[in-house]
């Protein structure tokens, strides 16, 4: 099974979203938190500080995992985190980003189980 890991970042009771590029088959132009598939020896820790580094440069610090699950053949981790840096997006990847508090984060088309994080967030009062 593959690995994969996405890093939630809050600031001011906003959560930082990028919209995927065409690059991937999957959600392409949707809303997601920084993230992706684990290289071959890599523990979601790890995968999550590398793909949140490569797709927004953000030097990222997991702190506690808000859910696991199984999407297709993926092993799924979403880590709530501290972080440092300042955003320059991988144009690659990702096509434009944006700090969303909860009302507007569910006006997007979100991929994944974002909506369901993004609810999680603001039943717990990290997002208003």
């Amino acid at each position: 099974m593959v690995l994969a890991a996405s890093g939630i970042i809050l600031k001011d009771k906003k959560i930082l979203l990028l919209q995927r590029s065409h690059y991937t088959e999957n959600y392409p132009e949707f809303w997601g938190c920084p993230g992706g598939r684990a290289e071959e020896g890599e523990t979601a820790e790890q995968n999550v500080i590398r793909k949140v580094k490569e797709e927004c440069n953000l030097n990222f610090t997991p702190t506690e995992i808000i859910k696991t699950g199984i999407w297709q053949d993926r092993k799924y981790y979403r880590f709530l985190g501290n972080w440092s840096g300042e955003i320059i997006i991988q144009e690659l990847e990702v096509l434009d980003y944006d700090w969303f508090s909860f009302d507007e984060a569910l006006k997007l088309n979100l991929s994944f189980d974002y909506r369901e994080i993004i609810e999680l967030l603001y039943k717990n009062r990290q997002l208003l």
